[in-house]
């Protein structure tokens, strides 16, 4: 259809007008609707994509062209290409022509946002979000509280037997006939076969997320570790604060060589279609995930030694300035309620020998426009 149709798009002092140009004279005439829409495309198995329309209009083709005046709507949304999910701006164009069909054309309009390009973060995101967490077990055993220690130890001398023995029934039912297994059957619930050993190893990796979930908490506790704005503080360009009225908390411990992070970074929200067993019968539903993408380090500081029970912010010095937020990541933008981007601040505490620390300080007041603004 776009050989018989041709869309172009340009600026005037109104802002941006589409022109639509009939190539071929057999649609000169026909009705159709433009609409100018804001897509989240969701770059996974099974994806659920989801749009807004931003305006919509009514035209009638004709052989010297249309010319339809999108006016400002662009001025506050943008495209972007994100790590699971992407945020197109399109121009939708569907022609009544068809007895059971109409034609439809698009036009990508994602070089019209006002949105600034954006700085290239410093880091990978997975470093700034997700920053690998190294310790050493033994060291940190022997620094949380005695009750958190023996919590541990007792989550791995009944867990480890636990998955042990799961995983041993679940490789000896695989072998037998299906009327001398012990607990699992060579079956699912349609009656279709499915591996015992499978099932074990399904319900073992199950278990063991969640125990070491457990133990990773009961290993947190060598100190305490708390982040929050203050309430005067609202983000925008130019805002700053010291890093000490963000971050609070000691440890029981002396700490040496410990870091202390403040990161911006935005998260990806969307759906997808998954299958499940619903007694006898297979069901699709629709799930919700999210996916933490581009990010940046606002703050930064290396603690050579605290003392036990000394309080961290008495040691951090500097302020946070917030203007690289907006130089490099998004504004937050919702599409449906369940698809789009959120911003997310996160304070840090990394040591080499002990269990990370984050905080994510719940949903900052940001001045979304001066996302838009030019960079100083």
């Amino acid at each position: 259809m776009s050989e018989r149709i041709r869309i172009r798009t340009e600026r005037d002092h109104d802002g941006i007008v589409a022109i639509v140009l009939p190539i071929d004279p057999e649609v000169v005439g026909r009705q159709a609707e433009l609409r100018l829409v804001q897509r989240a495309r969701v770059k996974r198995s099974d994806p659920v994509h989801k749009e807004r329309r931003l305006s919509t209009h009514q035209l009638v083709l004709a052989t010297g062209g249309s010319r339809i005046s999108l006016g400002r709507t662009l001025e506050e949304v943008f495209a972007y290409r994100g790590e699971a999910l992407d945020l197109e701006l399109k121009i939708e164009l569907e022609v009544d022509d068809g007895f059971f069909f109409d034609t439809e054309i698009e036009h990508d309009l994602s070089s019209y946002g006002r949105l600034p390009a954006r700085a290239m973060p410093p880091l990978p995101h997975k470093e700034v979000h997700s920053p690998k967490d190294r310790f050493n077990f033994i060291a940190n055993l022997r620094a949380i509280p005695a009750k958190a220690r023996l919590v541990v130890l007792c989550l791995l001398l009944v867990g480890g037997p636990v998955l042990a023995v799961n995983a041993i029934v679940g490789a000896r039912d695989q072998f037998v006939p299906e009327s001398r297994t012990w607990f699992y059957d060579h079956s699912d619930s349609d009656g279709e076969s499915e591996s015992p050993l499978f099932k074990a190893l399904a319900g073992s990796g199950v278990l063991g997320a969640m125990l070491w979930a457990a133990i990773r908490h009961q290993l947190k506790k060598y100190m305490s570790f708390a982040a929050r704005l203050p309430p005067h503080l609202s983000l925008a360009r130019g805002s700053r604060c010291s890093a000490a009225e963000i971050v609070s908390g000691a440890a029981r411990v002396p700490i040496e060589r410990a870091v202390v992070r403040i990161v911006a970074y935005n998260r990806e929200h969307g759906q997808y279609k998954d299958q499940e067993k619903d007694g006898k019968k297979t069901r699709t539903v629709i799930k919700d995930f999210t996916s933490d993408a581009r990010g940046i380090v606002l703050y930064e500081q290396q603690l050579l030694y605290l003392q036990a029970n000394e309080p961290i912010e008495r040691n951090l010095a500097g302020e946070v300035v917030f203007d690289a937020m907006f130089d490099s990541l998004y504004p937050s933008v919702r599409i449906g309620g369940s698809h789009g981007l959120s911003l997310c601040l996160e304070a840090q505490f990394l040591h080499p020998d002990y269990v990370d620390h984050d905080v994510q300080m719940e949903n900052p007041a940001v001045a979304e426009k001066d996302f838009f603004a030019p960079r100083a």
